[in-house]
């Protein structure tokens, strides 16, 4: 009798020293006990006796349930086993933040630990292994874009990374696709140069923009070498303001608080001794001391504090503020409207922000404010990207040849529709986020009104300009449409 696993025994034929081999020959040695010994099995099968003892005995020794030991002993469990070591390699440590450590410790906790190998040795080999053939998949990957990919303009995002050595980082953003990772002895703008064009010399693409922070390497190769448009990294931005204002503005709260207390303090201490001293049945010789002035003057200290602490917190708040509105200034059109925000547009509003950073900012020191100035020295490059923002939408749109009433219906409806669709899958905060979904709901709208512009063009145009607003919601909205 045969029997007929999901593992075919094909695949691990010639190796004695394979888990899933030995599972295999255990399972069929059983099914045969009783009308075979163990040395007429073993000679039939070309194994060692002492092999098929030694995998024999290992499994009556296991510390585990009958079920438990019949499931992961058989070809599907070690399968199984497998899978599952490769799947938390890979989403705990590769993916995500975890380390082998973490990864030993979760079979050990699972009760795994006698089915499989939990240590950390044995775990480390398994991940190098993983590493070495991540990277050779993504050397194929490398190798079968750079033949079968259309010719392609795309945007870079780039940073360094410290393990502690320098690692030099570029990824599209639209993709995720990581098309540099590479240690390097520097970070100069001659070492990004040589290290991007290495990188993207078999691909068909061009880079027409680079995202990233203001590292003086950074610019160099992107503006003097690569000659494309550099796009700030906002992030810094509230960094440095955060920096430079959230730990000094904290420690002013504090001593305002701690002032506010001790002033209240005083004023119950003062009205304290001048009850104990008017209760008293006979009263000290000599004038009654001032009590009330005292109180008084305690009462105007305590005032003051209170004022020094409101306005401490209300510079903070006002800063939080202002902070979190950049953010939701930074857009070629406004999330809440949906309406084309020009770069003359954005500077006012940022300006404003800055505006009152800075008087909340006011009372801090020079080096404080100096964060906030060096922030703000971003804004003019921000203003600039919204402009190439807007000059790559026209020149796109020429090229497409489309006409004058197409061309508005992009530009006031669509393209602003799934913008609006894909800042409200990054926003945070709920409420904000359901006012940005419905507002790119109305502006989409026009794609299934039956009375509209669009509704007299053929579903192959109607595709065109969908696919030419945001390729990835085409084909879905055209298929609702019809």
């Amino acid at each position: 009798m045969t029997t007929q696993y999901q593992i075919s025994p094909d695949k691990v034929r010639g190796n004695n020293h394979n888990r899933l081999h030995s599972s295999i020959k255990i399972c069929e040695f059983e099914e045969e006990r009783g009308r075979q010994s163990q040395r007429q099995f073993a000679q039939k099968e070309k194994i060692p006796r002492t092999t098929l003892q030694y995998w024999l005995k290992r499994k009556e020794n296991i510390d585990a349930s009958p079920a438990l030991i019949d499931f992961f002993e058989s070809p599907d469990g070690v399968a199984f086993l497998h899978r599952l070591v490769t799947v938390a390699h890979l989403e705990f440590t590769k993916v995500g933040v975890a380390s082998i450590h973490n990864v030993s410790n979760f079979l050990k906790a699972c009760g795994l630990a006698p089915f499989i190998g939990s240590s950390y040795a044995t775990q480390r080999r398994i991940s190098n292994k993983m590493d070495n053939e991540l990277i050779r998949f993504g050397k194929s990957e490398h190798d079968r874009l750079a033949t079968q990919m259309p010719p392609k303009a795309i945007t870079l995002a780039e940073d360094e990374t410290f393990h502690p050595e320098i690692c030099l980082v570029a990824m599209e953003p639209v993709s995720n696709y990581i098309l540099l990772e590479k240690y390097a002895e520097n970070r100069k703008g001659e070492t990004w140069d040589t290290s991007v064009k290495d990188a993207l010399s078999s691909l068909p693409v061009k880079v027409i923009q680079v995202t990233s922070d203001q590292g003086s390497g950074l610019l160099n190769h992107v503006k003097k070498r690569l000659g494309v448009h550099h796009s700030s990294d906002i992030f810094h931005v509230s960094h440095d303001i955060g920096k430079g204002t959230s730990g000094p503005l904290a420690s002013k709260i504090r001593r305002a608080e701690k002032a506010f207390q001790s002033s209240g303090k005083q004023v119950d201490k003062i009205k304290e001794e001048m009850h104990r001293y008017d209760s008293r049945e006979r009263r000290p010789r000599g004038r009654r001391p001032g009590f009330e002035k005292k109180v008084n003057l305690a009462e105007k200290q305590r005032e003051s504090a209170e004022a020094e602490l409101l306005k401490a917190r209300e510079n903070q708040e006002t800063i939080r503020a202002a902070r979190k509105r950049i953010g939701h200034i930074y857009h070629p059109y406004d999330p809440t409207t949906g309406e084309r925000q020009d770069p003359s547009t954005v500077e006012s509003l940022l300006d404003s922000c800055f505006s009152e950073i800075n008087k909340a900012a006011a009372d801090l020191s020079g080096k404080c404010r100096n964060r906030v100035e060096k922030a703000y020295k971003v804004v003019a490059n921000l203003v600039s990207t919204i402009a190439f923002f807007w000059t790559m939408v026209d020149q796109y749109l020429e090229n497409m040849n489309f006409s004058g009433e197409e061309e508005i219906l992009l530009k006031d409806r669509l393209i602003p529709g799934f913008y609006l669709s894909f800042v409200a899958e990054k926003e945070k905060d709920k409420v904000r986020r359901e006012l940005i979904q419905q507002q790119s709901a109305k502006l989409l709208s026009i794609i299934n009104q039956h009375n509209g512009f669009i509704s007299g063009i053929n579903p192959e145009k109607t595709e065109s300009l969908i696919q030419s607003a945001n390729p990835r919601k085409a084909t879905n909205l055209s298929r609702d449409r019809k």
